[in-house]
Order: structure tokens, then sequence, then C-alpha cells
């Protein structure tokens, strides 16, 4: 049997490798084992896509009439689009049984009919060659292409919904996607409803709902083929280049589609398949484009042959010689120089063989072709003039009319542009097919005819020899590499794979055999150590199970050493800790005695701790005042001194500079101020002298230990206050319930470091009614997200300006103020300083200060017998002699001597404070008592004591803390009550001082005094 018929042609490659890679995943899809129904459907989608390329291949392989009937092979195509809208349906699961149980069935009836129809109708068409494409053909099929693309878009529009109903969706929309109560409502739930649908598709949340995306993303990749398709029949691109993209892009979504299943699908597969088909697939992917390029590179070469040849013939055919033409010179035409695409106006100069051509086979060639590409332009012609192209015969204006339509299209354009080009192949249909090549001279356009079976035999003798090596590089893929990836990488994964079922078993003397040092021996290698240290640890496990109770007495026992050995550790800690406290406590020392401008401070150290019961805190901040006068015996000021500090360091460090500073500046206290003392110097002289000698005390510590601090001297009476402040956190200045700043830049560095700032005395006017407030950093740093894993510190340092103006001013009130914002993370300290307090003083005296029970002075200031047990008897009891006789001065000149000896007597303490508060010491009194508080803190009567004697001095804020104590401990003591309700009285709460005075009525309704604040009240 003769074989001339068959003459592969440039598109050969592309498809015949997409041909062979569908073919394969479709003879693998039909020999699958325990297939599920989307398997099924899968499987008839590729075959039926097999076979649209095997017609293909058969279409660019056949040179003869009958490869037209390719067109039947490559329709079963819509066997592929059935299996496609199957496996729509039935992938991963059946979604809408009622619609395939109705739908699919009529689909493929469809499908059917459409291919019967197209095979019996194009049975009896005339076969055409498409010089484009060189293939025979049939004029027909638009419409089943149509079918073609809407059977893709239903199995495209199945994915995207079934992806909608199976992905969820958790965003911000669902907030308007509820059914409304009213009609306004509707536009934005039918819009939020319509975006949510596509932000599933979109983003698909869901394992079922990623797995039908990815398939409606391939059949959508499928459109390329169709645009491209478009394109080429627009004349946008070249057919060359839309056979090259068919090819591919099938080739690629097919197997993508294969992996995509395989990837989601619950079947079981294997490693080889991917490994091996990826291979493959990337192989012919090269291969089909490397063949390309060489077959275009072919087709250019060819083209230049016969130009050459022409060229070297030129002068011959000029002069009309044509004796010595080459044998492959079938025919000679001259035409006028601007001829139409569509004109006969030829003279036929030359004709190898008459009896196969002639002048008028050329002309009904051209009439031919002519048809061909005007029948588009005049079906829209006559469709416009209510006529039907093909059952009516068109006329002469209607083919003008077409003709001129036709000439605006693009497809024109770029033929006439190819007919103008010096030696471009262009084709010729005249009985037999033929290529010609033509040139311009003067004014005529010769064209020389070849042979068409001349150009695609030299294409063919390429052709088969690439097709041959993308066939013989498949049988050598499915051969060769299946046995590569066994031994070098599927073997070792089953051995290790097998070694690690065997260890889930509990068989742990399994050793995995190693081969080859590469990442799976590595592996290998890291399985077999894990496998032996695991048989180690249970070896060990073991051991520890057999001994168990003696090892758990011996860890105990060492735990409770080593525990005991901390806890002691701990103890000796908290003693060192308790006796820094101890030290420093009488340190920080509130030692003004001015009415005029009352001090007030609290401080909170962030180190707490207990010690043999007694709970205490250490830290760096301090706060000391106390009062100086400065001039002569006849004529000299007095002023008051606070000083508010902040040492470097956390805990022992910390409160090491601030006993260092309490220190330093208590000495300097007591040589400027014991005894009454008036200073012969300045009040500027004495704070820089105080600074020098502080500064240089710090600085002999070489930057290991250094301190903050603002002193302020203030005169009691006109109110000149001057200060310095060594960097740190700015004075506030309170008036008339504002908080502001008095510092507005830095001014100089910690005491015990470099300045390069000068020493400057900072000077200040104060108010009647003002209240300087200073305080440490622990103000500010506060960390606002105490619950958070990170920390968020306050940069805000404007702050603690809202808190004051919020607390009114109330150091005692700060601490919880600040604890409402975020939590303490430093030391905390507040220094009060009232200039001449406006308040509200009328009725005061007539307040009488009851004690806060009858007979507790008494008992206290009485003799006992136990007072001969006291340590320093004698003195105990002389000093109650003395002040039974009314000689309290000396009584108390008595204790005070007693106290220089034994400083933490805590019953010497007590009596001392009663006797100081009696004698109207107040400012003794409020040291001695606090002294003993700190030391025992639930003694009401005390705090009552302590309470009446800050109020004595002014010093309000710290009274009403105390009162509060009192009230903690006792709620219904009526002295107190009185007491509280007189204190929020001068501090102007007036609302709070009626409710205890009503209180205070309460219990005792004979009580004058609430009386007498509730008749202030009333006049308020």
């Amino acid at each position: 049997m003769s074989l001339d018929w068959l003459s592969f042609s440039y598109h050969s490659v592309g498809v015949f490798a997409a041909y062979l890679i569908i073919f394969l995943m479709s003879i693998f899809l039909l020999t699958k084992k325990d297939k599920s129904v989307s398997t099924w459907w899968l499987a008839i989608m590729f075959t039926g896509y097999s076979f649209m390329l095997l017609g293909y291949v058969l279409a660019y392989s056949i040179n003869a009439p009958f490869g037209a009937y390719h067109r039947f092979i490559t329709m079963v195509a819509l066997l592929g689009n059935a299996g496609m809208l199957g496996f729509a349906y039935y992938f991963p699961k059946l979604d809408y049984p009622k619609e395939t149980k109705y739908l699919l069935p009529v689909l493929l009836l469809i499908i059917l009919a459409t291919y019967i129809q197209f095979v019996a109708k194009g049975s009896g068409l005339e076969k055409i060659y498409n010089f484009t494409a060189h293939f025979y053909t049939f004029d027909y099929g638009a419409e089943h292409s149509l079918i073609l693309l809407s059977t893709q878009t239903i199995a495209l529009i199945i994915l995207i919904r079934k992806t909608i109903k199976n992905s969820d969706y958790d965003g911000i929309l669902l907030r308007w996607n509820d059914k409304p109560h009213s009609l306004g409502a509707y536009p934005i739930y039918y819009l939020s409803n319509f975006l949510i649908k596509w932000m599933k598709f979109i983003s698909p949340l869901g394992k079922e709902a990623q797995a039908t995306k990815s398939f409606s993303k391939a059949i959508f990749i499928f459109l390329i083929i169709a645009v491209s398709n478009v394109l080429n029949k627009m004349g946008i691109i070249s057919y060359e280049v839309y056979a090259f993209i068919f090819a591919n892009v099938t080739l690629v979504i097919c197997f993508y589609i294969l992996i995509t299943y395989i990837n989601h699908s619950p079947e079981p597969t294997t490693f080889m398949f991917k490994l091996v088909g990826l291979s493959l697939v990337t192989v012919l992917l090269v291969l089909g484009f490397v063949g390309n390029i060489t077959l275009s590179m072919n087709e250019k070469e060819y083209d230049e042959l016969k130009k050459a040849q022409i060229v070297g013939i030129k002068k011959d055919i000029l002069n009309r010689q044509f004796a010595g033409l080459p044998q492959e010179i079938e025919y000679i035409l001259t035409k006028p120089k601007d001829n139409s695409l569509f004109s006969d106006e030829l003279v036929l100069e030359y004709n190898r063989n008459p009896s196969d051509l002639n002048l008028d086979d050329i002309k009904r060639g051209i009439k031919k072709q002519k048809d061909y590409l005007l029948k588009d332009s005049l079906t829209k012609v006559m469709k416009k003039n209510g006529r039907k192209f093909g059952k009516e015969t068109p006329t002469k204006e209607e083919q003008k009319e077409a003709l001129e339509l036709f000439k605006k299209s693009r497809q024109y354009q770029n033929l006439v542009q190819e007919e103008t080009k010096d030696f471009q192949r262009l084709y010729r249909e005249a009985k037999s097919r033929y290529t010609h090549f033509d040139f311009v001279d003067e004014n005529k356009k010769y064209e020389i005819g070849y042979s068409y079976d001349l150009y695609r035999n030299f294409t063919h003798q390429n052709t088969i020899k690439i097709i041959g090596t993308i066939f013989f590089t498949t049988i050598l893929i499915l051969l060769v590499f299946p046995r590569f990836f066994y031994s070098s990488l599927v073997k070792p994964l089953n051995d290790l794979l097998s070694g690690v079922t065997k260890v889930n078993e509990g068989n742990l003397d399994i050793e995995v055999p190693i081969k080859v040092k590469d990442e799976i021996g590595f592996l290998s290698s890291s399985f077999n150590s894990m496998v032996t240290s695991i048989k180690q640890a249970r070896r060990e496990l073991q051991d520890y199970a057999e001994n168990l109770e003696v090892k758990v007495k011996e860890r105990t026992r060492e735990v409770r050493e080593k525990m005991e050995e901390v806890q002691q550790l701990k103890i000796q800690q908290d003693g060192d800790y308790f006796l820094t406290s101890l030290l420093a406590k009488p340190l920080f020392f509130n030692a003004n005695k001015s009415k005029l401008v009352p001090t007030e401070f609290l401080i909170k150290q962030k180190k707490r701790f207990e010690f043999k019961s007694k709970t205490a805190d250490l830290g760096g901040d301090i706060c000391i005042t106390g009062n100086l006068k400065f001039g002569t015996p006849e004529n000299f000021k007095t002023y008051i001194m606070a000083m508010n500090g902040d040492a470097m360091g956390k805990s022992m460090q910390g409160a090491g500079g601030s006993l260092v500073m309490g220190v330093v500046f208590n000495a300097i206290m007591s040589r400027s101020a014991s005894n009454k003392k008036i200073l012969n110097t300045t009040p500027r002289e004495w704070l820089t002298d105080v600074y020098n000698e502080v500064n240089a005390v710090f600085k002999s510590f070489n930057g290991t230990m250094v301190i903050s601090a603002t002193v302020i001297l203030v005169e009691e009476k006109s109110g000149e206050m001057i200060y310095f402040n060594a960097e740190h956190p700015a004075t506030i200045l309170y008036r008339d319930g504002k908080a502001s700043f008095i510092e507005k830049e830095l001014l100089l560095r910690k005491l015990g470091q470099e300045s390069e700032f000068e020493f400057k005395i900072q000077e200040f006017k104060l108010l009647p009614g003002d209240a300087i407030i200073m305080g440490s950093d622990g103000k500010d740093d506060i960390d606002l997200s105490p619950n958070s894993e990170s920390r968020t510190i306050n940069e805000d340092e404007n702050l603690v300006l809202s808190l004051i103006e919020k607390t009114g001013g109330n150091i005692f009130q700060m601490e919880s103020a600040i604890q409402e914002l975020g939590a303490i993370t430093d030391d905390l300290s507040f220094l009060r300083l009232d200039f001449q307090p406006i308040g509200v003083r009328e009725g005061q005296q007539a307040i009488s200060e009851s004690p806060v029970t009858q007979s507790y002075e008494e008992e206290e200031l009485s003799f006992k017998d136990e007072d001969s047990n006291f340590n320093l008897s004698e003195v105990y009891q002389e000093s109650k002699q003395l002040y039974r006789e009314g000689k309290v001065n000396a009584a108390l000149g008595l204790l005070m001597r007693a106290r220089s000896l034994e400083p933490n007597n805590q019953k010497l303490n007590k009596l001392l404070g009663l006797m100081s508060f009696k004698g109207k010491d107040y400012a003794t009194a409020v040291e001695v008592l606090s002294q003993y508080l700190q030391m025992d803190p639930d003694t009401e009567e005390l705090w009552y004591y302590l309470s009446l004697s800050q109020k004595k001095m002014g010093r309000y804020l710290s009274s009403l803390e105390a009162s509060k104590k009192v009230y903690e401990l006792s709620p219904e003591n009526v002295n107190n009550l009185v007491n509280l309700s007189d204190l929020n009285r001068l501090t102007g709460k007036y609302e709070e001082s009626r409710k205890y005075s009503e209180r205070a009525l309460e219990l005792d309704p004979d009580n004058q005094n609430a009386k007498k604040i509730l008749k202030y009240l009333d006049k308020v």
C-alpha cells in the first residue's frame, strides 16, 4: 500500500506531543482500579480530547482529500465536553442530584445529536484545502463550535456554583447578610449577598471548595484557546501561533486537571505516576517548543533556497529565456504591479505542463478563493437585506458591497501586505496546488510557481525526524524513568515507610538499609538514630519504672534540700532588705512644722516583701522636708525645704542610693536647723552648697550610684520659691484646679553625673492657694496593657496632669487613679507643698477633738504595775509622774532622751506619741506615731491621734488618709466620723462631709460637732 498521502506538516509536532500525553493519561484513568463515578467522567473527558488531538495529528499528516474526514474525529471533542460536564457534577461529590438527574442526560443528548448531525451533513460537503492550516477540511461547523464553547461554559458555571456552595465565609459582609425587615435595606442585602458569593469563589475556605475552584480555573484557561482562535480569524495572530497555543495549552491544562484531581481525590495513587508524568510532560513541552523553532527555521530555509534560485534565473525570466529554467518551476505569470487581490488580469508566460494547468484553471481558482473569503461578508450583507446566503444568489450590488466590507477587515489587509512583499511564499489553487514567489520589475509583477507537494515533502523530511524523536523519547521515559526513580527514590522511600510502620507497631529492632548517601540516605540514617534513641529511652524508662519508688524518694530529698537552701537564702535576703528598710524609713521624714506651708508626701516602693510576719517595702524613691531660718536673730525669714528624689537602680541598688541621699540630706538639715539655728547666709548660697555637697558625694561612686532630685526652698509668707531640678521629672504647679509643668526643658544632669549645663538656681512665685507637686518617674511609667503578652508603656508625659486634676491634687488618691489606667512598673512617690492653703476654716476651732475612746488616754498615761518590768522603768515611771504633775515638757524631754537610746521600742514610742499630742508638739507626735504604726498598723486609737496631729499641722490630706484607716478598723466610731466629716469639709468635699456627719448623728443624735458641721454645710 502506497503512503504517498503521508506528509507531516509544520503543525504536526505540537499536536503529536499533546496527543501522546493525553492518550497516556486516558489509558491511566481507564485502567485505574476501583474508579469512582467522577473518575469515570474524567476518563471520558481525556478520551474525547485524545481523539480530538488524534484528529488534528491526522489532519496535519494526510496530504490527500480524504484527510478532510479528520473533522469527524476532532469533533469527538464533544465527548470530552460530555465527560467535563459529568465530572463537574460529580466531583468531589454530587451536590445537585435532581438537576443532574434531569439536566445532564439532556445535555448529553444534545451533544450526541450535534455530533450525528455534523457527520451526516459533513459527509456530503465539498472538500477544500486550507493553505493556512495545511490540511483538507469542510467549510462547515461554526454552529458546532458554539456547542463546544457552551458546554464548557456550563461546566465552568457548575464548578463555580459548587465552589460557592461548599465554601465558608467569615468576613465583615456577614453583618448585612441577614434578611432585612424593611424595603430600604434590600439593596444592601442583595449587594452583600452577591459580594459574599464572589468572595467565597475568589478565596474559598474548605478542601472541597478549593478543589472545585482549581478545576474551574483549568476550564477557564481553556478560553485562551477560544480567544486565540478568534484572534486568528480576525487576522491579529497567525495560524502558526494559534496552533502552538492550542497544542501546548491543551496539554498543560489536561495535565494540570489530572494532577489536581489526584491531589484532591480520596482514591489512592502513586508517587511514581506524578514523577514520571511530570517528567514526560516537561520533556515533551520542551521538545515540542524546540521542534517548532526547528521547523520554523526549516521553512525559512526553504524560502531562502527558492529566493536564491529565482534571483539566479531572474535575468532569464525577464528576457523570456525559459529553456534553461529548473525543473521545479511549474509556471510563470505576469500581472500589473498594482494588481488587486482578486484581479484576473494575468498573462501565463510559461507553463511546464499545459495539460495540468491553463489560464482558465487559474482564474477559476481566483474566483473560488474570492467566494471563500467573501462568504462571511456576503452573509452579513444579505442578512441585512433580509436574504439568506446559500439559498439565494447574491446580486452584483451585494457582491460589490461585500467586497468593500471585506477590504476593511484585518484579514484583507494581511493578505494585501503579503502580496506586496517580494519573494514571500504564497499559495495558489488551480486544479492542483502550488506555492509561488513574486517579484516586481518596472511595472510588472512576476509570479514564479512551484508544486505545493514539493514544499510539503521538504517540510516532511525534517518533521518526521522530530516526531520520531518525540515518540522514542516518550517510550524511553516510560521505560527508563520508572526504573531509575524506583531504585533511587521510590524503593528507599518505601523502605523508610516500612521502617516507620514497624516502629509504629512497636518493633524497635528495625534498621533501614542505606545504599546511597543522598538526602533520603540522610533521612534513613536519622531515622535509624532516632529508633536507637527510642530503644535507649525505653530501656531507661523501664529501669525508672522498676526503681521508681527509690528514685522518687531520692529526687524528693534533693528537691527538698534545694528548696530549704533557697528558703534560707530568701530569708537571709529578706532580712537584708528589712534591715535596709529600717535604716531608710527614719530618713524619709516630713519634718516641716509650718502651718502656712504644710507638706505631705507618699512613698510606695515597688519592691515589697515579708520578713517574720512583718511587711515592708524597699526602693529608690525618697522624700524629706524641714524648716530653715535665714537672717539674724532680730530679723530672719522662715523657709520650708522640700526634697523629692529617685535613685538609679531597682530594689537594693535603688535603696542604697536613697539611703545615701537620706543620710547626707538629713545631716545637712541637722547642722542647718538643729536647736532653732538661724543661718547667717542666703537661701541661694545654702541651696548652691547643698547641690555641690550632695553632687560630690555621689560622684565619689564613679557613676555606679546616681540620683535625680528636686530641692525646693519656699519663704512661708511671701511665696518666693527657689529650687534646682537635677534631671528629675518636671515640677507640677496645681493652681485653681489646673495642673501644669513649671519646667519646660532639661536644666541639670543627675547628681553624681557630669553635667554639660551650668548650675543655676531657678525661681518661681507662689500665690496663696497654690500647690507644688513633685513626683518620681513611677507616675509616668505605666503599663497600659498589663494583661497582654507585650507591654505598652505610657509615653504621654501630660497624663499625670489630667490625673492630678481628676483627684483634685490629692496625692494619696494618685496610686488608685494610676492603677485604673494600668500597672505601676516602678517606685512611686509624691510630695505636695501647699502655700497658704485657702480653705473654709470658719468654725474649725469649734469642733473639739475628742479621744477615740474615753478611757484610752487615762489608761495609757496612768501608772500601772507592769511598768516596773520595763527596761527603762525609771524613765517610764518618771515621765508618767511628771505628766500627772503637769510638767509635760519635762516628761517629753525625758522620753526623747530615752528614745534616742531605744528608737524602736514600741511601748516607749506609744507613750511619747501620746504625750507629744497632749503637749501640742504635733510634729513630734506625727513622727513618732507614724513610726509606731509602720510596725503595728492595727491600732485604731493611734491612727486617730496621728490624724488629729496632722490636722493641727494643716496636712489635711494626710490627716484624711489616717482617719480613713480608723474608719476601716472601726466604721461606727462617732468621734472619727465627725473628724472624717470635718476633714472632707476642709478639703472642699461637701457631699462626703455631709454623709459622715449624718452617719454620726444616726449613732449619736445629740452630737453637737456633727450638728455644727451640717449647719455650716447648709450655709455653703
